[in-house]
């Protein structure tokens, strides 16, 4: 019998064993066709070019000589103001310089979704992540309002803990952290208290817009796309997106089924309608849905973008962080207006007419997300074709962006 059993445990561990390698040349070959067919475009940022010293630290030796590098006009200027400033240029290889400006002239669409991201990024309102009373209280910061005793306190807890996971060596379950997943938490950290300190510097947003840029360049001309950076809090920039993102799935998924006609000339009117869903099966949607996006182990036709960050102690690059977008979830994305509503930018697809007002569930109904629908200002059937000089003497955001007020947009609408 002991006999018998061992053979079968044998046959066991072989099985396994073998769906692993299937598994493992499965994935193998998906990301070669990937790469075969999208490319690899490598976007650079500015401390990936300019350095106090006069040599490179490694950085760049792992850049081998490639014909699609790019920097966005945002580094660009950077590394103007840094090469000023007395620092070296370190990197030898020729690149290109892509702007939001060139973005929106093949889609004017592209306006409203640019600087939605922006606005996500800096202060979003994802009502299913742990960082939503944190990303709350700083909103009322990041207006320049006192908090009071009681939240005083509450932000200084969520700080302190953000800052405890970062120093701690081991995850939940007492493993050691691998260099990324310390990376991610030592940038959550530093992504919160960046935002408060810098909060009154004209380049507090470049970060936004640098990533940005790179996604919605790396969706429109479908090509998979790295961004390579020695700048941490990167990470939780893009993973707050990422939460902002399937939030905005999310919505028009639950909502505009239940839509009927009557309702929808109610919205036009100007008329606002209540919905109440299961607030466990929204959270389930999102959970799903974030995980597919950020899994490692797609075998299904797909783009990536990557964050390849730059360990300056450990003098390495890290496991990257990758996102993965098929076909549909690209569409959606290039559509996420979130509540902006852009003069010349078409707006009556996937739901981005639409504006979205919500809650978290209250204590007495913790299961039940209540969510007000209202129909935007402006509802624009087709994509206007303006020159950009007159789209940024005109647009609400464009000129915001000049005077420096993106700072003002916010998640939190109250």
């Amino acid at each position: 019998m002991k006999i018998k059993k061992i053979k079968k445990q044998q046959r066991g561990f072989l099985s396994n064993k073998f769906l692993q390698i299937k598994t493992n040349t499965k994935l193998f070959l998906w990301r070669l066709f990937g790469r075969i067919k999208y490319g690899n475009f490598i976007f650079l940022d500015s401390n990936m070019i300019m350095s106090n010293n006069h040599k490179s630290d490694g950085r760049t030796k792992r850049l081998r000589k490639y014909s699609n590098y790019f920097i966005t006009d945002v580094v660009s200027r950077e590394i103007d103001d840094l090469g000023r400033g007395g620092l070296n240029c370190i990197f030898s290889h020729k690149y290109k310089i892509v702007n939001f400006s060139d973005l929106r002239k093949i889609i004017p669409s592209l306006c409203p979704v640019y600087y939605n991201f922006i606005s996500w990024m800096y202060n979003p309102a994802n009502i299913t992540t742990p960082e939503f009373s944190l990303h709350l209280l700083q909103s009322l910061k990041l207006r320049g309002r006192t908090l009071t005793k009681d939240q005083d306190t509450l932000y200084n807890y969520l700080m302190d803990r953000l800052k405890s996971g970062a120093e701690n060596n081991t995850d939940a379950l007492g493993h050691p952290k691998s260099l990324l997943a310390k990376n991610i938490d030592l940038s959550a950290f530093q992504y919160f208290k960046k935002k408060i300190k810098n909060r009154k510097s004209s380049n507090l947003l470049n970060d936004y817009k640098n990533v940005s840029i790179i996604l919605l360049f790396a969706l429109l001309n479908k090509k998979n796309t790295s961004f390579v950076t020695a700048d941490r809090d990167l990470l939780a920039v893009v993973l707050t997106l990422i939460d902002s993102i399937v939030q905005g799935m999310a919505f028009p998924y639950f909502f505009l089924p239940t839509l009927t006609r009557q309702d929808t000339n109610n919205l036009l009117s100007g008329k606002r309608i209540t919905r109440f869903i299961d607030f466990k099966k929204f959270e389930e949607y999102i959970d799903n849905l974030r995980g597919d996006i950020l899994s490692s182990s797609w075998q299904k036709d797909h783009i990536f973008f990557k964050i390849r960050l730059w360990d300056t102690k450990n003098k390495c690059f890290v496991e990257d962080l990758t996102i993965n977008f098929n076909d549909l979830e690209r569409e959606m994305i290039l559509n996420m207006h979130g509540s902006l509503s852009c003069p010349y930018a078409k707006n009556n697809t996937h739901g981005n007419w639409l504006f979205y007002r919500y809650w978290p569930p209250p204590l007495k109904s913790p299961n039940v997300l209540k969510v007000l629908l209202s129909a935007k200002p402006i509802k624009n059937r087709r994509n206007v074709d303006v020159p950009e000089i007159f789209h940024q003497q005109t647009c609400k955001y464009a000129i915001d962006d000049k005077n420096d007020k993106l700072k003002e947009y916010y998640g939190f609408w109250c």
